[in-house]
């Protein structure tokens, strides 16, 4: 495949994650034509500010013509001041000197460059006619004969009257055509850029962006079919569960009556043997239906919205403390304070019962202690539940959050394999996070899990920052 291919493969293939790379490739496209849209046309707006300021300068040049030739005039008669008039008159021919000059430069150097000979040679005569001019001018200077002084004056304006100021005029006209044309090339230049940009635009329009929001509303319909598709699965799949969940049921509940009745007719002579496969038979039955409880409730869970009150935190706690059956020598201690919150209740008195019954079921001791602590932070309930336990290694901190997944066999620790799916989901449906926390420094044995829950406010006193501070939140 060539390097253009890959290219065009990159850029134009129709997922969704990578419609960003036809975007910045319109991005550039479209600033790239603005780019040439803004610069184009200044290029020779600058060339146009130049003429602009010749054609000022040649203007002023033909006022200093007439200027020279007035002073000239007023310095070779007596009338008014000599000594002023000779002064304004070096000044006036100073001026138009230096004026000269740099028309002289700019226009032959203009001339050279667009490869016009004929205005070269009308922009060099001019130039001899001016140093002429000038000349005769500076003579007014020297100490002269009346007559002299007359014939001086006489073709003094001669020149500046007629031969100069004509040239004069033409070389400004030339010098306003030049400009004219340049204004004509840069609307033509801005005319052009425009264009370019509205076909970059037109372009990245119907090759990027259309071909984008086709994708998308592609991806769209996929994802919704998709989710349709998904929905409808999770629905059989939780009414395979629920199903299933019952009518295992009756079966099991046979099966136990009918160990119960084999265990009562089975003579008092019957082996020790006997009793414990009917014992062992009886606790498979004992488990298979905590599984199928399990499997119901996880089922279950999400499927109706959760039921809001405002409760009394430390007394909800202490309910479900009653509620484990705890071993003695073990003990769950809740913290000094405990405030009233606005939550589902029966949903978080669910998932700190099935905590802290993980952390006694899970013990490998005979006596221990589980501790409930609770904090605030970024507007979120923190709850943290520690046993002393064995802890868990870091490496299955997620694993035990699977169904059906343990760390203990069966015929160790009795359970299904679901408590902590379950106790993830409902903290999930709460719009929470469970994790499983690093053991505190020094401290070699254990299991912190870490419960956050978004704070929900009463309507009554959402707004109200008194309520809100004493409880700490921002």
């Amino acid at each position: 495949m060539s390097a253009l291919s890959k290219i065009q493969a990159q850029l134009f293939d129709n997922n969704p994650r990578h419609l960003w790379r036809r975007y910045v490739v319109a991005l550039v496209l479209i600033f790239l034509s603005v780019l040439v849209l803004n610069f184009a046309p200044k290029a020779s707006l600058n060339t146009i500010e130049a003429s602009a300021d010749i054609i000022d300068v040649a203007g002023k040049q033909r006022m200093l013509s007439q200027r020279i030739l007035f002073f000239a005039t007023l310095a070779a008669s007596d009338a008014g001041s000599s000594q002023d008039s000779h002064a304004k008159l070096r000044a006036a021919t100073s001026e138009f000197v230096n004026s000269q000059k740099r028309l002289s430069e700019a226009r032959i150097s203009r001339d050279r460059a667009t490869h016009h000979d004929d205005h070269l040679k009308l922009d060099l005569r001019l130039d001899e006619k001016a140093a002429a001019f000038v000349a005769l001018a500076q003579k007014i200077e020297e100490d002269l004969e009346p007559a002299q002084r007359k014939t001086l004056i006489t073709n003094l304006i001669a020149i500046g009257s007629t031969d100069l100021l004509s040239e004069l005029d033409a070389a400004v006209q030339r010098d306003e055509g030049y400009t004219v044309r340049k204004v004509q090339r840069v609307k033509t230049i801005a005319n052009a850029a425009f264009i370019l940009a509205l076909v970059v635009i037109l372009l990245s329009a119907l090759l990027i962006f259309l071909p984008s929001h086709r994708t998308i509303i592609k991806f769209l319909a996929e994802r919704e079919t998709f989710e349709d598709s998904l929905i409808e699965k999770n629905e059989e799949l939780e009414h395979f569960t629920y199903i299933a969940s019952h009518d295992l049921r009756a079966p099991l509940r046979g099966m136990e009556n009918l160990v119960t009745w084999i265990d009562a007719d089975v003579p008092a002579e019957t082996t020790e043997e006997t009793r414990s496969h009917l014992d062992l038979l009886r606790k498979r039955i004992t488990r298979m239906n905590g599984l199928l409880s399990d499997m119901l409730a996880f089922a279950k869970i999400g499927k109706n919205k959760p039921n809001l009150t405002t409760f009394d935190l430390r007394e909800a706690m202490e309910e479900v403390i009653t509620w484990v059956e705890v071993p003695p020598g073990f003990s769950i201690n809740l913290p000094a304070y405990l405030p009233t919150v606005t939550a589902a209740r029966s949903t978080v008195q669910q998932i700190c019962l099935n905590l802290f019954k993980n952390g006694i079921k899970h013990h490998d001791k005979k006596s221990g202690q589980i501790n409930l602590e609770y904090s605030v932070k970024d507007n979120n309930h923190i709850f943290i539940v520690a046993d002393d336990g064995p802890g868990i290694p870091a490496k299955y901190r997620e694993y035990i959050f699977k169904p059906f997944q343990r760390l203990a066999a069966r015929d160790v620790v009795e359970g299904s394999g679901i408590g902590l799916s379950i106790t993830r989901k409902f903290v999930t449906s709460l719009g929470g996070t469970i994790e499983v926390l690093d053991p505190e420094a020094g401290v070699t044995r254990g299991t912190r899990f870490r419960l956050s829950l978004p704070i929900l406010y009463p309507e009554s006193q959402k707004d109200n920052p008194a309520w809100r501070a004493s409880r700490g939140l921002a």
